[in-house]
């Protein structure tokens, strides 16, 4: 399985460029897997079929879906709140239900309700040849990117804490007996705790592996979008994730004019060591299978 993530400003083009490399690359004869994780979905206008959480054949070898991050979000608050009430069940009298209805409130929801339909999704289609997402918006993009390595440098010093703890209580517990060690019995708090690093971790391992995870930075002909990009590429390389890739979209390939010319050289000096592929601007809408299939892949799509 390999893992291909669309990210860029928006309205540069994610949408159609995932949905044309996964078009392209189930016209080749591999399995794809295409996701939108971005709240404004395109996918369903760009291939003119309903699509919705449950996925959907758009042809041979390449099905399509867009997730539904509203319901993952309340699917993470009925999960918390199930196991704090297991975890802290002895607390019950603390009234622990006026916590969650705050928790729903809590800023970082959203990105972690991508990273968890990301991995649900890596977990249910692992089996496919591709799976490629249609990421959002760039700040919600580079949030739930970030989360696994945020997560576990505080996961990690939160393990470092509860251990500490444990042994104070241990120590408190043989002083009280006056003898012998104290009874153990596994921690839940610690357990839930090393079961979130070893997610993460594994997560991680799959966003770091440039054999079966690439980035394509999509972006158009002109200085926002190159300015957001710039943003995204230096994120990303403080990231320690696989270099990306650069699509110029909507470009004029064929016209051979001057400020093409030097807008192409502003990108290698931008972006040095990147690919750099280019798409042509469409004269029509690209709205429909035919329209892609009419459109050649930038690469060879074995390079894939």
């Amino acid at each position: 399985m390999k893992v291909l993530f669309f990210v860029g400003k928006g309205g540069v083009g994610k949408s159609t460029s995932s949905a044309l490399f996964a078009l392209k690359l189930a016209r080749g004869g591999r399995s794809v897997f295409l996701n939108s994780i971005d709240p404004a979905h395109n996918l369903h206008d760009i291939f003119r079929a309903p699509l919705e959480a449950r996925p959907r054949e758009i042809v041979p070898g390449l099905l399509a879906a867009e997730t539904d991050l509203a319901a993952w979000v309340k699917r993470y608050l009925q999960e918390t709140e199930r196991e704090f009430k297991s975890i802290y069940r002895y607390q019950e009298s603390f009234n622990l239900h006026r916590y969650f209805r705050t928790l729903r409130y809590s800023p970082g929801l959203e990105e972690y309700a991508v990273l968890l339909a990301l991995q649900d999704t890596i977990r249910k289609h692992g089996d496919r040849d591709y799976i490629v997402f249609d990421t959002p918006p760039t700040a919600l993009t580079l949030k739930f990117l970030a989360l696994p390595r945020v997560s576990l440098l505080w996961l990690n010093e939160l393990s470092g804490l509860r251990r500490a703890i444990l042994r104070k209580k241990e120590i408190i517990t043989r002083i009280k007996r006056g003898r012998g060690e104290p009874e153990r019995e596994g921690d839940p708090i610690l357990s839930r705790i090393d079961s979130l690093i070893e997610k993460y971790r594994g997560f991680s391992s799959i966003l770091q592996d440039t054999q079966r995870t690439r980035l394509f930075i999509v972006l158009n002909r002109d200085r926002l979008s190159l300015a957001e990009s710039a943003t995204i590429w230096k994120e990303l390389d403080q990231l320690e994730l696989p270099k990306p890739t650069v699509i110029l979209n909507r470009c004029e390939r064929k016209s051979g004019s001057p400020a093409d010319g030097e807008f192409r050289t502003t990108l290698k000096k931008q972006f040095p060591g990147a690919p750099i592929l280019l798409l042509e601007r469409q004269p029509q809408e690209v709205v429909g299978v035919d329209r892609l299939d009419a459109i050649d892949l930038p690469m060879n799509i074995e390079e894939l």
